[in-house]
């Protein structure tokens, strides 16, 4: 084992309004406009007996060879902000907020939605009668779990209406949430011991409060669910060739329900960090050699921001050292820029982003994107932990997620002012873990009426007692 520094053991604690040119780190250099971390990876190689098993869409093979998902879709919430507003109300050029951030407008719930009616909102129009007859694993991530102890899991297992005798749980483990989820239910299938029923991963966030801080340009929430089965038509994953990387760090954390707290500084350090030493495992794991030029034909980052996935694949371009920054941008716009289409339009998606991303590399990708391309997955959660993965596309692919009509649900959202925003996030904050609340309907006003009266969609009825109650619109 060749053991090296992490940014874990070399980093001093920095505060939350570090510039980062004086964030000092040994091995640190700055090159193409990306920080990278030299000296960085903790190299292991571990043999725990399994067969890698690379997806092969001409092959179906055995049960326990293949796993992917089935179904996929996303919900952008009924809210939106348009980020130049915010920009200009805060003093700041639009353009400039474009540039950084890569975001036109950010996602956002009245207070009548919560991480469970998210949730439920994105999965209620995946599901079929028969889907849900079939699901045998409801696994629902968040870091914004409404109980220290009661699992979420089980609102949403009653909402859906599914079979009693179907295991559920809530995990934790900040933006990983969601491929931690959809990595259990892969092995889960790919083990055989599904005995044919398919798995629910849910993953649901959004952000608190950060008036004026320089936070709020990366805010905003969402929710992706994902139909997970052994008989996928999206995308069938690579079972066994995952890289993963971990550090215990305090970059991004939720001491309680009102706050979250960054260090932005050592979070993009971290999210490198962890970026190299996932996909350098990764590419120990499979055994071969081989460029990112040669294997993929897509890239998927996790996105705190969207323009975070810029900062990532020009860092693990430079790793390899082979294109200058002209082609390194060229690369991106052709590899990873599709897969903002959507992230740009919801703002941080937290453990929602790897799917998000996905949905959006198909559908804006329609006429070129092809069965059998093989695309990159970089899933990062603070704290930390990275990890890296690989899929190839299938051929209904583009008609699957094309059916959910995503655009057009981001499309319908009610915008609002950043007046109407702060009097919206002042009131969630003030109510955030009180024992009684009943949601007022009349906020935003005419938001209701429009989105939610007749339409079939999750609300949060009243919290009594710090029990939760909801009901369909």
């Amino acid at each position: 084992m060749d053991a090296r520094y992490s940014v874990s053991s070399i980093a001093r604690q920095s505060s939350s309004d570090t510039n980062m040119a004086e964030f000092i780190v040994p091995g640190l250099k700055q090159h193409n406009s990306s920080f990278v971390l030299e000296n960085v990876l903790l190299a292991t190689n571990f043999d725990f007996g399994y067969k890698l098993m690379p997806f092969d869409i001409d092959c179906p093979g055995e049960n326990m060879n293949k796993a992917g998902i089935e179904k996929v879709n996303i919900y952008g919430g009924s809210l939106c902000m348009m980020m130049s507003e915010l920009a200009l109300a805060r003093g700041m050029a639009p353009d400039v907020l474009h540039n950084e951030y890569l975001v036109h407008t950010r996602s956002m719930i009245p207070l009548y939605e919560d991480v469970v009616t998210m949730a439920v909102n994105a999965a209620s129009p995946l599901l079929s009668d028969t889907d849900k007859g079939q699901i045998g694993l409801l696994i629902f991530g968040t870091e914004g779990g409404p109980d220290y102890c009661k699992p979420a899991s089980t609102h949403i297992h009653q909402a859906l209406g599914l079979p009693s005798n179907v295991r559920n749980f809530e995990i934790k483990c900040a933006c990983y949430t969601g491929m931690a989820a959809l990595d259990y239910a892969l092995n889960w299938i790919a083990s055989g011991l599904h005995h044919g029923r398919k798995a629910l991963v849910i993953a649901s966030d959004f952000s608190r409060k950060h008036f004026g801080e320089r936070e709020e340009y990366a805010l905003g929430g969402a929710a992706a669910a994902v139909l997970v089965s052994d008989a996928p038509k999206v995308i069938g994953f690579d079972l066994g060739q995952t890289g993963i990387w971990t550090s215990n760090l305090y970059d991004f954390y939720r001491p309680d329900a009102r706050r979250e707290i960054s260090d932005g500084a050592l979070s993009l350090l971290a999210y490198l960090d962890a970026l190299e030493g996932a996909y350098a495992d990764y590419v120990t794991v499979t055994g071969a050699s081989f460029s990112l030029e040669e294997r993929f034909r897509y890239l998927i980052y996790h996105m705190p921001f969207p323009g975070m996935a810029l900062r990532a694949h020009l860092t693990l371009l430079d790793s390899e050292g082979e294109k200058n920054r002209v082609e390194a941008l060229d690369d991106f716009d052709k590899k990873v820029r599709p897969s903002l289409h959507y992230a740009s339009q919801v703002g941080s998606n937290y453990g929602a982003s790897n799917f998000i991303a996905l949905c959006g590399l198909i559908d804006a990708n329609r006429d070129k994107i092809c069965s059998g391309d093989r695309i990159g997955f970089f899933s990062y959660g603070s704290g930390c932990i990275g990890q890296f993965s690989s899929g190839i596309i299938l051929p209904e692919a583009v008609e699957t997620v094309a059916s959910m009509k995503i655009q057009e649900e981001l499309d319908a959202r009610h915008c609002i002012s950043v007046s109407e925003y702060e009097t919206l996030e002042a009131i969630r904050d003030e109510t955030a873990g009180v024992e009684e609340f009943s949601p007022p309907l009349d906020i935003p006003a005419d938001c209701y009426n429009a989105h939610y009266r007749d339409k079939k969609k999750l609300i949060l009825k009243k919290i009594s007692q710090f029990q939760r109650f909801y009901e369909w619109s």
